[in-house]
C-alpha cells in the first residue's frame, strides 16, 4: 500500500506553519517569543505524529519544509543560529540527530522536514479519514473531550517547561477525557494541573508515565503538610476510599504521610 497527504492537508499545514513563523518574527518580548516558538514546535510534533503513518510522508514534508524554511530564514535570519541550549527530553530523543535544527535565543526550532514513516501498529483498521465508518470512529473517540479547552491548552503552553511536558499535557487531557484523574471532575480552563509523580527536581523527567492531570484542589492535597489544610480539602472534595488511596499513592512518592 502507498499513501500520502491530500492537497487540502498540505495547504492547511503550509498556512498554519506560515502564520506561526510570522508570530516568531516580531514578538512583543522574550516571553512572547518563547511562547510562539513552543507553539510552533508543538504544532510540528503534532502533525509529524499524525501524518507519519503515510508511506510517502517524508517526500511531502520535504517539499513543505523547503518553502517554510525559506520563510523562517527570511523573517528571522538575524536571530537564527546553528547552536543553542543543549537539547533534552522529547526533542533530543526524536530530533537530536537532525542537522537542520536551528535556534532562536537558544531555543530550538524543530525542522519541519525531519519526519519518518511509521507502521500503524495496534491501530484499528476501521480508523481513518476516508470512510464514513472511519470518521465516525474518530469522532467517537473525541466526543468526550472539550475541544475548546484542548485548543486553549495548545495555544497557551506552560512557559519555561519543555516541549515534551506540554505535548504530554495535551495527550493526558485527551486520554483522561478532560477529567481529573483522581476525582473524576471535569477539568476547566484555569483548573488544570499537571503533576509530576516523581518530583522534577529529582527526576528531571517530563515523560508521559511520570505525569498525571488533576484539578487544583487534588494537587494541593497531594502536597499539603498542614493538618488543617489537609482536612479542609478532604471535606471540599468529599473523597471516597478509592480516591483517598490514589492521593496517598502519590504522597508516598513525595515521602509524605498518608491523609
Amino acid at each position: 500500500m502507498k499513501s500520502t497527504l491530500t492537497d487540502k492537508a498540505v495547504r492547511k499545514i503550509k498556512k498554519k506553519a506560515s502564520q506561526t513563523v510570522k508570530l516568531i518574527e516580531k514578538p512583543i518580548n522574550d516571553k512572547e517569543e518563547f511562547k510562539h516558538i513552543t507553539f510552533y514546535n508543538s504544532y510540528v510534533i503534532g502533525i509529524h505524529n499524525y501524518y507519519r503513518y503515510a508511506t510517502h510522508v517524508r517526500k511531502v514534508f520535504d517539499k513543505i519544509a523547503f518553502q517554510i524554511s525559506r520563510k523562517l530564514y527570511a523573517r528571522t535570519k538575524r536571530k537564527l543560529k546553528r547552536h543553542g541550549k543543549p537539547l533534552c527530553g522529547y526533542i533530543k530523543e526524536y530530533y537530536g540527530k537532525s542537522r537542520e535544527i536551528r535556534y532562536i535565543n537558544g531555543n530550538p526550532i524543530i525542522p519541519l522536514g525531519y519526519v519518518q514513516h511509521k507502521n500503524p501498529m495496534d491501530k484499528k483498521r476501521v480508523i481513518n479519514n476516508y470512510t464514513a465508518e472511519g470518521r465516525a470512529e474518530i469522532h467517537k473517540m473525541l466526543e468526550t473531550v472539550n475541544i475548546t479547552v484542548l485548543h486553549y491548552m495548545m495555544r497557551n503552553p506552560i512557559l519555561n517547561r519543555s516541549i515534551e511536558y506540554n505535548d504530554n499535557r495535551l495527550s493526558l487531557y485527551c486520554a483522561s477525557h478532560g477529567k481529573c484523574s483522581i476525582t473524576g471532575k471535569i477539568l476547566e480552563i484555569g483548573n488544570i494541573h499537571c503533576h509530576h509523580k516523581i518530583p522534577y527536581s529529582i527526576s528531571h523527567d517530563d515523560s508521559y508515565s511520570n505525569l498525571i492531570l488533576i484539578c487544583q484542589e487534588a494537587h494541593i492535597l497531594i502536597h499539603a503538610v498542614n493538618s488543617e489544610v489537609i482536612q479542609r480539602y478532604k471535606n471540599l472534595l468529599n473523597l471516597n476510599t478509592q480516591q483517598i488511596s490514589k492521593i496517598n499513592k502519590f504522597r508516598k512518592l513525595l515521602n509524605l504521610a498518608d491523609i
